[in-house]
């Protein structure tokens, strides 16, 4: 009985979504290089067939997943930026998200999962960078770029290097301390974090007037 009701709530779910639960799951339990397609096929119920038909390989399912996580982090619409306040509103809607994102303690224990894996395959890390850090980075560059093609930020760096430096400044050495174990919870002052970040930038970038 216990088996045909599981049955029914895994097919309620498309193939695709079982296999990124399952392989989630499974990287949590026993790492990246530790999970094979024959354990991920058993975990999401599917075949390996339907796992190829999905995916390239575990490194592009570990793309995909984490494409998922981070989308948390941008936003579903990208915020119009017409006056400062819109600047300063997305810039710290956008941090706020980012670092209750990195707060979460699945997300540490990922992180810490990934950058052990990193050594040992440098493509898997090389995706996750891209997915992560990349695609966040892009989503922060483009309310930089529409900022300053409205004449609120007057840019001496390319959006790109700005939105890299708004990264760091938000993070500073949190996540470094929980990954080390120092500490549980990165951010225990989320706006004290973010608002200084923002501050900064706008100081620095503003345009007058």
């Amino acid at each position: 009985m216990i088996k045909i009701q599981f049955g029914v709530v895994m097919s309620m779910f498309s193939a695709e979504t079982r296999i990124l639960n399952a392989a989630r799951d499974l990287f949590f339990e026993h790492g990246f290089s530790g999970v094979s397609t024959d354990m991920l096929a058993r975990e999401a119920a599917v075949s390996k067939a339907t796992i190829y038909r999905h995916f390239t390989n575990m490194t592009d399912i570990l793309r995909r997943l984490t494409e998922l996580e981070t989308a948390k982090i941008s936003g579903s619409d990208q915020p119009k930026i017409e006056t400062r306040d819109d600047l300063q509103n997305a810039l710290t809607q956008f941090g706020m998200r980012l670092l209750t994102f990195l707060n979460s303690s699945d997300t540490i224990e990922f992180s810490r999962v990934i950058h052990e894996e990193a050594r040992k395959n440098p493509d898997m890390g090389q995706a996750f960078f891209l997915a992560a850090y990349g695609k966040t980075n892009n989503a922060l560059a483009r309310i930089i770029q529409e900022a300053a093609d409205n004449g609120l930020l007057l840019l001496t760096e390319t959006p790109q290097d700005i939105a890299e430096d708004l990264m760091a400044l938000f993070t500073g050495s949190g996540m470094k301390r929980a990954m080390l174990g120092v500490c549980d919870i990165p951010y225990d002052r989320m706006d004290r974090n973010v608002d200084r970040a923002v501050h900064t930038i706008m100081t620095v970038y503003g345009a007058q007037g």
